[in-house]
């Protein structure tokens, strides 16, 4: 199926209700992300896992505080205060988010039987007016703020498909985020795509030690390569290389198109989740495109054989 009837028809086969219950049931299987202190002073007004949800969605629409506000009552039946829900998302640890992006990943994995190639790169995520003071020249400057997002890729050949197989907000350095990625997922994937920019004897080392073939972009040195790094140059394709590498920048341009490498949020830690929920919502999107229309071909039945359910056919081939 061309690209534009897979856009034209995710967004007629789905509404906003689907995804936000959806994200609101991969919360709950992770349990709460937290709990009322204390059972003195008011309830809260919603649940936890409804706060996870809103959140997500509201990075989805590029939602400001007071757009949660505004749109409270027609989603909760309720008037919920915009610093309420500032509060809350407050209280979301970074790292049940990082979850939540993993186990929506292990969803689209399993609606695809294809082994993927693995692409990291980082970006910057634009901060809304939020400076820091410096001078340049004997002159006092203001500069914009910006954050980093780190993503590990996994991208389907056959299917055309690129998913957020994890990623990091919290560290500068390209290398050190990608062996933090690779440390935190299990993918079937057997070699690993990245510019110059992950050149280091310790990624290429990591990726070796995980039966990974690391095809990096290398710096050029004026003294011999230690261990691990001589043997990645050795095996390096170039044309493998010009072939997957950028690949991933179709994730960039597509969070770039819908306004998400932007953060309204002051503080470092609310800004860093708000990037785990970027990745989250890129995730969601490929979700939504796929869940309909791919084909999924498996080694375990029969050529030829159609399995039709309720929301999406699969095409089984030949064991």
């Amino acid at each position: 199926m061309r690209y534009w009837k897979r856009y034209d028809q995710k967004y007629k086969k789905n509404n906003v209700k689907k995804l936000y219950y959806f994200v609101l049931s991969k919360a709950k299987k992770l349990g709460k992300p937290f709990e009322k202190k204390s059972n003195r002073g008011r309830p809260l007004a919603i649940s936890p896992y409804d706060y996870v949800a809103t959140f997500i969605i509201a990075s989805l629409f590029d939602w400001s505080l007071r757009d949660d506000e505004l749109f409270s009552d027609l989603l909760f039946r309720k008037h919920i205060d915009h610093s309420t829900f500032g509060k809350a998302f407050a209280k979301i640890p970074y790292m049940y988010l990082k979850k939540l992006l993993l186990m929506i990943r292990n969803e689209i994995n399993n609606l695809i039987a294809d082994q993927p190639v693995l692409i990291s790169d980082s970006t910057g995520v634009k901060v809304d007016r939020l400076y820091y003071q410096t001078t340049i020249k004997c002159k006092a400057k203001k500069r914009r703020i910006n954050d980093k997002m780190s993503i590990l890729g996994e991208y389907y050949p056959k299917e055309r498909v690129i998913i957020i197989a994890n990623t990091d907000a919290l560290f500068p350095s390209d290398s050190f985020s990608a062996i933090r990625m690779l440390n935190e997922i299990e993918t079937s994937a057997n070699i690993f795509f990245a510019d110059a920019g992950f050149d280091s004897e310790e990624l290429f080392e990591k990726c070796f030690r995980k039966s990974i073939l690391p095809t990096i972009k290398l710096r050029r040195y004026g003294k011999e390569p230690k261990r691990y790094r001589k043997k990645a140059l050795e095996m390096f394709d170039e044309e493998l290389y010009k072939k997957y590498r950028g690949v991933i920048e179709g994730i960039f341009g597509g969070l770039e198109t819908r306004r998400l490498l932007f953060t309204r949020y002051r503080k470092t830690s609310m800004r860093m989740k708000h990037i785990i929920a970027m990745a989250v919502v890129h995730n969601l999107q490929t979700y939504m495109a796929i869940l309909f229309f791919i084909f999924i071909y498996s080694t375990t039945s029969n050529k030829g054989k159609i399995i039709y359910t309720p929301t999406y056919y699969i095409l089984i081939a030949k064991r």
